[in-house]
């Protein structure tokens, strides 16, 4: 089994950088994206998610971020969205941060679901560039622009090329950093040489959290700060040790501990997410079900097969560093 990384204690120039680095941005660290669990009637069953959610907060997770693409959030109804953000809110009791996410494609739906989730409580959203337009880069500027003006929220960006085929060039995201209520961005974009000069432009001006949990040292070395990610839902505290170590400059450190997290990851990303993450949740009977809306399907019974064999090793380890930390 990995041996994990000694805990040493930083220098006095990797500690000031830490306390810089999260005392600079308000959203930073490890932030879950969590899935909606339903009923076998496809209805938002709230119980588990208000467990869950209580479950990060125990954990020490800086936050969770209900309805992006693992919480199914184009699937489900408006009045849906809103029950899973209150119940996450209610769950949270302000212990940590729940940011709601916005992947509508147009400005209107946009907007009430935003207006809609504040009501409810929410201090920042996670909100999608707009797609299927494919909208120029000053389009995109204008889309931000109003939102701002209209929804009274902190916004990290949600850039994922691969998903809606629309980039935020750097000089976009240091406009929008500039010019809009913008604190953050979660960066999916497979082009590193952008998110570098991104990071460049913009990194002392809002967030760098990256989105792809497979290269997050790397994302770090380049100027995140965090991530919102999906397999932290089961292995929160060895997330944070990756980062912690990254955020620490032990780079090679921080590589072999996610190494050891490999075989996870391509597990729950095996097939279309957010099947296998409820199944994985489901294994480890927390009541999530495994359940997704169509037209998505559920896990097949050999990716059940694969995550009863590679997660019980990682678990012991999680409740070893929790006992280590306790």
């Amino acid at each position: 089994m990995f041996d994990m990384p000694e805990h040493r204690t930083p220098t006095v120039v990797e500690f000031n950088h830490r306390i810089e680095m999260n005392s600079q941005h308000k959203y930073a660290g490890i932030l879950t994206a969590i899935p909606t669990p339903l009923t076998q009637d496809m209805a938002v069953d709230t119980g588990p998610l208000r467990a869950h959610v209580r479950r990060m907060a125990e954990a020490g997770s800086c936050g969770v971020v209900p309805l992006g693409g693992t919480g199914e959030y184009t699937s489900l109804s408006f009045d849906q969205r809103v029950a899973v953000v209150e119940a996450s809110l209610e769950a949270a009791q302000s212990a940590i941060a729940v940011i709601p996410g916005i992947l509508s494609p147009g400005i209107g739906d946009a907007i009430d679901n935003a207006k809609a989730f504040v009501r409810a409580g929410a201090k920042a959203l996670m909100v999608v560039t707009p797609y299927y337009f494919r909208p120029t880069q000053d389009g995109i500027v204008e889309y931000f622009e109003r939102f701002s003006n209209e929804v009274d929220a902190d916004i990290i960006l949600y850039e994922i090329p691969y998903r809606t085929g629309v980039s935020l060039n750097f000089q976009t995201v240091d406009r929008l950093a500039s010019m809009t209520r913008v604190v953050g961005i979660k960066a999916c974009n497979p082009d590193l040489a952008q998110q570098m000069r991104a990071a460049e432009l913009a990194a002392s001006k809002i967030a760098i959290l990256t989105g792809e949990e497979d290269v997050m040292p790397l994302h770090v070395a380049m100027g995140a700060v965090g991530a919102i990610i999906t397999s932290s839902n089961l292995l929160p505290r060895q997330w944070d040790r990756v980062l912690e170590l990254a955020l620490a400059g032990q780079l090679q450190e921080s590589m072999a501990l996610h190494a050891s997290l490999r075989p996870l990851i391509d597990t729950i990303f095996a097939e279309p997410n957010p099947a296998p993450i409820k199944a994985a949740m489901d294994f480890l009977g927390w009541g999530m079900g495994c359940d997704v809306m169509q037209p998505m399907k559920p896990a097949s019974a050999q990716l059940k097969e694969r995550i009863a064999q590679v997660l019980p090793p990682l678990l012991e380890r999680e409740q070893t560093l929790s006992r280590q930390l306790s």
